[in-house]
């Protein structure tokens, strides 16, 4: 560790060193150099620019809305060529519940936040065109999907002999549906989710908390029901 601190210390004297003899040999020369310098780490230490905002949603384990912010960074090497990934930089989540409205230089904050920390991705080269593409695609009504339908369900709480709460027994029927493969459940300690291949969308926020590891569905083919045992915490 010693050797390579050295070996670092005489390196930079060597550069400066080099740097004393410009000034005097080329003062001209040295001017343009260091001003050089100075436009690259300018450009280097210089903030995001954000140039696109997206909205979607996340579904799991809670639905939320989801803004995605992209920007141009000079930080960020352009790809080779049309046909090499194109290198991103993803920035730290953050949770803006409370925040009714971003303005760029929260944006620029938010993503100059720990930079050298974020994880490095690269898009598939099936995704890089060299060609200007339209940001709103036209379809088709038929490309619509259908909105998924709530099902009909029955929620309640099972009690002991001494009218203690001890389990949330939930009954979902699912007309049309045969197996319990096309069932996705997700399931926190005050929330639940299902969705049944596209055609059912369940989402109930549950009246106490559940243990979350000893929660067990049963799905009941004949008569396409699925039910659900929620041990109470």
């Amino acid at each position: 560790m010693e050797t390579s601190s050295k070996g670092l210390l005489t390196q930079v004297t060597q550069f400066w060193n080099l740097l004393d003899d410009l000034a005097q040999s080329d003062p001209e020369g040295y001017e343009k150099f260091i001003q050089q310098q100075l436009k690259e780490g300018k450009q280097l230490c210089a903030a995001p620019e954000p140039q696109l905002c997206l909205q979607t949603r996340i579904l799991k384990p809670k639905e939320k809305i989801l803004f995605i912010n992209l920007c141009q960074w000079t930080r960020i090497p352009a790809p080779q060529s049309t046909t090499h990934p194109v290198p991103l930089t993803v920035g730290k989540p953050e949770d803006t519940t409370e925040i009714s409205e971003l303005t760029l230089g929260q944006i620029r904050s938010s993503t100059m936040s720990n930079p050298d920390h974020f994880p490095q991705l690269l898009l598939p080269k099936d995704q890089v065109s060299g060609k200007a593409v339209c940001l709103i695609e036209e379809i088709s009504s038929t490309e619509i999907q259908v909105e998924m339908k709530m099902p009909a369900y029955e929620l309640k709480i099972v009690h002991d002999h001494s009218e203690k709460p001890l389990k949330i027994e939930l009954k979902v029927e699912l007309p049309g549906i045969n197996s319990v493969s096309l069932c996705d459940l997700s399931v926190s300690e005050d929330d639940l989710l299902i969705e049944v291949s596209e055609k059912y969308r369940l989402h109930l926020n549950l009246p106490k908390l559940i243990d979350t590891e000893m929660t067990t569905a049963k799905f009941i083919k004949e008569k396409s029901t699925l039910i659900i045992t929620m041990p109470l915490v």
